[in-house]
């Protein structure tokens, strides 16, 4: 499996097979979601407290879903893409509103398609319980910035000139931060960024940060060359290969997901395998 995110019940959500959703948990294993008609492909990207799942199925183009209750629920919206939903079954992402492009940042919440602003294009990637959303913004000269949608304001994050991404939420409103030039950040105000300190100052990319602000993600010169980390205020930046026994098989390259029990989510080579899926369950458990 392939997994994007983990719940803070342990359960792994992401692709296996032959490029289908998936969710597994330690308890139940791997589990296969059902094959949407008329698309070949499909990711799950998120769960929430209940059990549902947000994703998108892909063909001839895109379809955003949500799944419960064992069933596959399709969401309105062309060429839409679900990527994140909160415990309160709001799910955000991207979608051709009206039917018309550019694909632009989205919200569905109950059962409704809204369009989350800004003048030419975008697309959503997290909400935290509290409603809050972040999103990626397009302006007229094709540049994308961060930004932070509560309550039908949205507020910019990152520096007003160059590109800036937001990766991730939690329920604080703290962001994870993706700045082009500049690294990566944990966002919890104007006046109140942290940058995490990479070691030889080589590229590297934040993917999930918990409710504890505790970052995963990659870095590297380049991706095959790239290595799983954490990074907390208390701990720093660690290599998540320096974390595991030695003679495992394993070279963690990606760690995708953390959830509020530490337990790490992410792929690599093991064994020669390539792009193998990993859970990391921390000792203290």
């Amino acid at each position: 499996m392939h997994p994007w995110h983990v719940s803070n019940s342990g359960v792994a959500t992401g692709q296996a097979g032959r490029d289908q959703a998936a969710i597994w948990s330690q308890g139940r294993g791997l589990q296969l979601l059902p094959t949407l008609k008329g698309f070949s492909q499909s990711e799950a990207r998120g769960s929430n407290a209940s059990g549902e799942v947000a994703g998108f199925a892909r063909g001839d183009g895109s379809a955003a879903f949500v799944y419960r209750h064992g069933k596959v629920v399709l969401l309105p919206g062309a060429s839409s893409r679900a990527l994140a939903i909160n415990d309160s079954g709001s799910v955000v992402g991207e979608a051709e509103v009206g039917g018309k492009p550019p694909l632009t940042a989205v919200l569905w919440k109950n059962g409704r398609l809204n369009n989350l602003g800004g003048c030419c294009g975008g697309v959503a990637k997290g909400i935290n319980s509290r409603g809050q959303i972040i999103a990626d913004l397009y302006d007229r000269e094709g540049r994308y910035r961060a930004f932070l949608w509560e309550s039908g304001r949205l507020q910019s994050m990152g520096p007003e000139k160059g590109y800036s991404s937001a990766i991730a939420i939690n329920d604080a409103g703290h962001v994870l931060l993706q700045e082009l030039e500049r690294g990566v950040f944990v966002y919890r105000g104007p006046d109140a960024t942290v940058q995490l300190k990479i070691p030889d100052r080589q590229p590297a990319d934040g993917r999930a940060i918990n409710n504890s602000d505790v970052v995963v993600g990659a870095f590297g010169p380049y991706f095959d060359a790239d290595h799983a980390f954490v990074w907390s205020e208390q701990d720093g930046f660690r290599d998540l290969n320096d974390l595991i026994p030695t003679n495992t098989g394993w070279q963690l390259q990606v760690a995708t997901g953390i959830n509020d029990r530490g337990e790490i989510v992410g792929f690599g080579d093991h064994n020669g395998q390539d792009d193998a899926g990993f859970l990391l369950v921390p000792e203290s458990r």
